[in-house]
Order: C-alpha cells, then structure tokens, then sequence
C-alpha cells in the first residue's frame, strides 16, 4: 500500500508493558513513579522492561500512584478480507469498536495524500472533522490492524458514519460492526436467553415427565 509510516506529533517510543505506559501518559520518571510507589527504580525499570513480573496488587499500586487505573477492556479480533474486485489490497475489519483517550484520537497526523488536487498536503488533523472523515474513509477500506488500532475512534467513527463514503463491500462488513455497537443485546436479554434455555424442554424430556 502507497501509505507513508505513521508519523504522528508528540511522538514517543511504544510503551511495552501497562506500568511503562501509565507513567509515560503521566509524565513522570522512573524515580519519581518509584518513590510514589514504594518501589525502587531499578525495580519499576525492571517491571517496565519485562525482565520481572509484578503480582496483580503491586501493579495496581503502581499504576494508582501514575494517576490511572487498571481496568477490563474487551479484547478486539481482526478479520483480514481478501481485495474485492477493482481493489489491489485486502481489507480488515474489527469485531467490535473501541475508544482512544484524547488527545490520541484528536492528534495530527501524517497520512498519505487523500486530495487528487492538493498533492503536497500530508498532515491531517483528526481533531478537524473534515480532515478526519477523511483519514476515517481511507482506513475503513484499506487500513491494516496496526493503523486502524492507531487513528480510530470508535465513537467519533459512529458519529461520522451516516456521512462517509466507503465502497462496498466495506461498508457492508463496518455496518454490521456499527449497527452490533449502537444495538447491543441488553442484560435484560441475555437473561431471559439463560432463562429460555433453562426451562426449554426437548420431546424426549417431555416423554420422560409423562412416565412419572
């Protein structure tokens, strides 16, 4: 793909572990997290490195005393589609949204040019919504994992939706992800399935009853 590497402002190495990541989003150092914690430095080096594995309460401690909390996220699976006809890459397509903290979701990027007639533009800035409706547009049908992970926003995506132009069968496969995010099946739901399937009774139950 004809895409330029993802260069974004205020960029910084990627965190490698939940702790590195908490103390980078507060800017704070490794001394500075440590004697927060109640930890050493070379210890909380060594927990951001892998080189050791804090037990789940040291880990919360540690990210609390950053200013964040751990928390449970849905884990998100990608499907790479094959490229449809008239199409030179494959597509991918998620099965489920997720949300970026801002300012991720609002940052300038650099993106290869979108503007036929504009050839020297290729910073785009997502917190514009011209600028990402169309970074938004070109993702939906060509991004890989990788990219889609960076620049989407699930509920700014939903929010754009009704207006973007996405090709088929894009927009067919993103639609059944839209449409499964804005009609989720409810607690009430899931419960009365459980209760269905738990007082549905099969002809061979039946016959059994009518034994007794």
């Amino acid at each position: 793909m004809d895409m330029y590497d993802a260069g974004v402002t205020n960029w910084r190495p990627q965190p490698r572990t939940v702790i590195e990541e908490a103390r980078l989003a507060s800017g704070l150092g490794q001394a500075e997290l440590a004697a927060v914690a109640g930890t050493s430095q070379p210890t909380l080096s060594a927990y951001e490195r892998g080189k050791k594995s804090p037990g789940l309460a040291v880990a919360e401690r540690i990210v609390n005393a950053a200013g964040w909390n751990i928390a449970l996220q849905p884990r998100v699976s990608f499907t790479e589609h094959p490229a449809p006809p008239g199409f030179r890459f494959p597509f991918t397509v998620p099965d489920r949204l997720w949300r970026l903290e801002a300012p991720a979701c609002f940052r300038t990027i650099k993106f290869f040019d979108l503007i036929d007639d504009d050839n020297d533009r290729f910073w785009w800035d997502l917190s514009t919504r011209a600028d990402r409706k169309l970074i938004y547009e070109r993702l939906l049908t060509y991004g890989s994992e990788a990219t889609l992970v960076l620049y989407l926003d699930g509920a700014l995506l939903i929010d754009l939706w009704n207006e973007m132009e996405v090709p088929e069968p894009m927009r067919t496969h993103w639609a059944a992800v839209v449409e499964a995010t804005l009609h989720p099946p409810t607690a009430a739901d899931s419960e009365q399935y459980r209760r269905d399937e738990d007082t549905r009774r099969t002809a061979l139950d039946v016959v059994k009853h009518a034994d007794r």
